[in-house]
């Protein structure tokens, strides 16, 4: 394998981890989109829903499907622990549990109608079976082009018809670039602009289109025992270091986390100390006025930052993650006194 000369940590895929063996991640009746929010908009448009209760803690591209279909959203308070009684008088419930620790979110007691299951952060853990409908995309997890997907345990779910090439193509080009960087064969960083001129393509998207073809190939050999095991001992590394910021004190034996989420005070100081640092933490999520719900209930926005654990990195990469976390927080901490 390659060795890395670049030492930043985080930012976008550059590659998918696959071994020679078929795996059994998704159901075969799995339908495939160019990303989440067309499979979101896949499902809403397979049914005639009018309400809908969203998690008050989730990103703008889980809000928009629900908004272009006409559907009128209303908000329940979670912290990603923590879940608010859900209004059961809605058409739809989208329920999620959050960063790859399993079993925190459930549908309400006696809840007749739509349930839909975000599985983009749960879809290496216990996935509960509780839902009409399951959708996310592999792009939070590894390098593909597209990586939308949705299944349903009974229901038919609209298939894509368009597939947007230039889209796929960009994000190619793109990856393509940031590998030539980190392999040091470029000093170049125009893959930065290339993928953000592809989520301004995607934000603007409405309606359901197509994944990549080759996606679909590689994702059936993806490399899944390889995945779990890095990312948990990667992730194990972080909490124990970091255990009194971190929202998921603790791994249970089916997670496997996404990320390592903390929350403190001064977040975007310190998110600026690590990117100096060349550690590029996203937070979780950016506000937007979509986001149409009570100030009480967007703390969260103001003090998470996720910090990253996953399969590019190894041990000695979380440790310089965790120095660099304690080095900011003092650093912060010495600012504002």
């Amino acid at each position: 394998m390659e060795s890395m000369i670049r030492t930043e940590i985080g930012s976008e895929f550059w590659d998918v981890p696959v071994s020679n063996n078929v795996n059994d991640l998704f159901p075969r009746n799995t339908q495939w989109y160019l990303s989440g929010r067309s499979a979101l908009s896949a499902i809403l448009k397979s049914n005639k829903i009018k309400t809908a209760a969203l998690p008050s803690w989730c990103c703008d591209s889980m809000i928009k499907p629900f908004i272009d279909s006409g559907i009128r959203v209303m908000f329940y308070y979670t912290d990603g622990i923590r879940q608010q009684t859900v209004n059961t008088e809605c058409d739809a419930i989208l329920l999620m549990d959050y960063f790859g620790y399993s079993g925190y979110s459930s549908v309400p007691d006696g809840y007749s109608g739509i349930v839909i299951r975000d599985v983009t952060h749960s879809l290496f853990s216990e996935i509960k079976m509780d839902a009409d409908y399951y959708y996310g995309s592999l792009r939070k997890w590894c390098g593909v082009y597209s990586g939308g997907f949705a299944w349903s345990k009974r229901d038919f779910i609209e298939r894509a018809v368009e597939r947007k090439e230039e889209i796929i193509e960009l994000r190619r080009r793109a990856m393509k670039k940031k590998s030539e960087y980190i392999y040091g064969k470029t000093i170049s960083k125009r893959y930065m602009e290339m993928f953000s001129e592809v989520e301004k393509y995607l934000d603007k998207l409405v309606g359901v289109y197509k994944a990549a073809p080759e996606d679909i190939d590689r994702i059936k050999y993806l490399d899944i025992d390889f995945i779990k095991r890095r990312r948990k001992e990667n992730a194990a590394v972080l909490i124990e270091a970091l255990r009194p910021y971190c929202i998921f004190q603790e791994l249970k034996d089916g997670d496997c986390p996404l990320y390592v989420p903390i929350v403190v005070k001064q977040r975007d100081e310190l998110r600026k100390w690590l990117i100096s640092n060349e550690i590029y933490c996203p937070v979780h999520w950016p506000l937007t006025a979509m986001h149409s719900f009570d100030h009480s209930l967007k703390e969260i926005y103001y003090s998470e930052i996720s910090l990253i654990c996953d399969q590019r990195y190894q041990i000695n990469d979380m440790k310089r993650i965790v120095n660099a976390v304690k080095e900011g927080l003092n650093y912060v901490e010495n600012i504002h006194n």
